[in-house]
C-alpha cells in the first residue's frame, strides 16, 4: 500500500506541473501623410468645379459698391488630409489672362471692354488670390479643409457693351 500511496503522490505532482510560455506580438501601423479630395468626381482630366456667377444687371457703376459672387456647387469642395499636412491652392489667369490679383470677363465682341474682377478665398474677401500664386496652409485638426471661391467686381466707371461676360479659371491643389 505505501508503494501505492508514493505513486499516486508522484503522480499528483507531476499532474499538477504545468508549463507555460509567454510569447509577444507586436502590433504597428504607419500612417502616412496623404490627402483625398472630397465633393468632385475624380476622373481624368479637369473636374467642373462649379460657377462664380455675378448675375445680371444693366450697370457696372453702383456707388453703393461691387457685385459679389461665391462658388455654386452641388457639393463646396473640401480637402480632406491628415492634421497639420501643409496644402497649396493656385488659380491661374484664365482664359483671358490676367495680372496681380485681377482677371477679365470677356465677351464675344471684340470691340467690348473686358470686365476686370478678382477672386479671394475668404467670404469677407480679405484673401485675395494672385494670378498663379500659390496660397499655402496647413490642415487644421479637423481633418478638412474647404476650398471656397469668392468673386468681386468692383464699381466700373464705364458702362460695358451689352453681352455675355465669362472667365474660364483652372484651380490646383496640392498637398
Amino acid at each position: 500500500m505505501k508503494g501505492s500511496a508514493v505513486l499516486a503522490v508522484m503522480g499528483a505532482m507531476l499532474y499538477n506541473t504545468a508549463s507555460a510560455a509567454q510569447l509577444q506580438v507586436e502590433v504597428r501601423i504607419d500612417v502616412q501623410r496623404g490627402c483625398q479630395l472630397v465633393g468632385t468626381t475624380r476622373t481624368a482630366g479637369i473636374e467642373q468645379l462649379g460657377v462664380l456667377d455675378f448675375g445680371s444687371g444693366p450697370r457696372l457703376d453702383d456707388p453703393a459698391g461691387p457685385l459679389s459672387a461665391a462658388l455654386i456647387s452641388q457639393r463646396q469642395p473640401r480637402l480632406e488630409c491628415n492634421p497639420d499636412t501643409p496644402y497649396q491652392m493656385r488659380v491661374d489667369g484664365g482664359l483671358h489672362g490676367g495680372v496681380g490679383e485681377v482677371r477679365y470677363l470677356v465677351t464675344a465682341t471684340p470691340s467690348s471692354k473686358p470686365i476686370p474682377y478678382r477672386i479671394y478665398a475668404d467670404a469677407a474677401r480679405l484673401i485675395p488670390l494672385p494670378v498663379d500664386v500659390p496660397v499655402s496652409g496647413r490642415v487644421p485638426d479637423t481633418g478638412s479643409v474647404d476650398l471656397p471661391l469668392y468673386g468681386r467686381i468692383e464699381p466700373l466707371k464705364d458702362v460695358p457693351a451689352v453681352g455675355r461676360y465669362s472667365d474660364l479659371l483652372k484651380v490646383t491643389v496640392t498637398w
